[in-house]
């Protein structure tokens, strides 16, 4: 095998979009540690506002086209006339949304690396017509991808992927990691204001509107609790009128888009972090939340179930029943010794993260995926 390798990753957005978020912060963090390893990482992706057609971004070359709603098509027409300019030895596929089959059109080994499906959970977030095209564009995974190597990040998508009939030569799990540096338990004021934090990006089917309706159920009990919301997304102005029809405006904050610091900030004032997805690679937040010593109430969801310890680091709620998570955050913000045990089991999860270790399973996947392709190639 020749090396260094030139890996060419598709994915919908880069670190820098808007609406980047957990698939981006994980796809940033495994392949720019790969480039350290000395292989070379091309980024086909959309483009986005005023962002330059090209740009490195630590290490990663990044290469724009198009937008959002074609990128599934132009990064996979642009990934096979980069392929006929520059040699490329293994085209790794993001599927998070909807499948670019680089498999149907090259015979360049291709690496499918799932962060989640949506799976039915796309009819809560798109119209019927947009979200049978994703449905329906999910279902020729099997076909498509059949007999190739994949890499899940987590037991819960893995296990997702093999019920939807995809027959993997091999299936990898490599979760994320986590800058440790950064997120650090430091409890400041945590004693004081009852503070429930979301972070993440505002889309109906993120299921915040149970957590504002849970909310409302806990002030009965709580007067003086308050969720933060933090992040950007379509959904905010819908989330904004349902927090007023409930009466609880003067309880909620939609803080917006955040500096890395301040979201350091907010996990280390709340009390609990909610992350009430039904259906998540992972929720990267959640183990952030964990390093910061603050338990996690979460959907008991695919992905979710692996990043929060059930009764440990936090406590899986059955999803849009909005009354069990109001049980929940009333025992959590009323129970100090439960809080405290969780705290510090969170801690020591979060301990076990760790993006080099992640980095160099990875490296090795590629580099295996690309000896392989050069051996049917000989």
């Amino acid at each position: 095998m020749s090396l260094p390798l030139h890996i060419v990753l598709l994915n919908f957005r880069d670190i820098t979009h808007p609406e980047a978020g957990g698939a981006e912060v994980y796809l940033q963090e495994i392949f720019e540690r790969i480039v350290a390893y000395g292989h070379r990482v091309t980024l086909i992706c959309a483009g986005h506002g005023t962002a330059a057609s090209k740009e490195e971004i630590r290490g990663i070359r990044v290469l724009r086209y198009g937008n959002q709603a074609t990128i599934n098509v132009t990064a996979a027409l642009a990934a096979l006339r980069l392929a006929r300019r520059e040699p490329v030895d293994v085209f790794v596929e993001s599927l998070c949304k909807l499948p670019f089959l680089m498999p149907a059109f090259t015979k360049i080994p291709v690496l499918p690396v799932v962060l989640h499906l949506f799976g039915h959970t796309v009819f809560y977030q798109l119209n019927p017509a947009l979200a049978s095209y994703v449905w329906l564009s999910e279902k020729l995974i099997p076909p498509i991808y059949r007999g190739l190597p994949f890499v899940a990040l987590s037991e819960s998508t893995a296990r997702d992927l093999q019920q939807r009939g995809v027959q993997a030569s091999r299936m990898e799990i490599v979760p994320p990691g986590l800058d440790l540096a950064r997120y650090q338990a430091g409890g400041a004021g945590r004693a004081g204001e009852p503070l429930i934090v979301y972070v993440g990006r505002l889309k109906r089917y993120k299921g915040l509107d149970t957590v504002l309706r849970a909310v409302a159920t806990v002030r009965q009990t709580i007067p003086g609790v308050r969720l933060a919301v933090i992040g950007k997304g379509d959904d905010r102005r819908r989330l904004e009128k349902l927090a007023h029809r409930l009466g609880i405006a003067n309880a909620v904050t939609f803080e917006g888009f955040v500096t890395q610091e301040a979201k350091v900030g907010w996990l280390r004032r709340a009390r609990l972090v909610v992350y009430p997805s039904p259906r998540e690679g992972w929720g990267i937040s959640t183990i952030e939340a964990a390093a910061c010593g603050t338990p996690v109430l979460a959907s008991d969801a695919e992905g979710l179930r692996d990043a929060v310890q059930d009764g440990q680091t936090g406590f899986l709620v059955p999803h849009r029943n909005a009354a069990a998570w109001a049980g929940r955050i009333i025992q959590l913000l009323t129970d100090a010794p439960l809080q405290e045990r969780m705290a510090a089991a969170s801690v020591k999860w979060a301990q076990t993260f760790d993006w080099d270790v992640q980095a160099r399973r990875m490296r090795s996947i590629l580099e295996d995926v690309a000896a392989a392709g050069e051996r049917r190639a000989a």
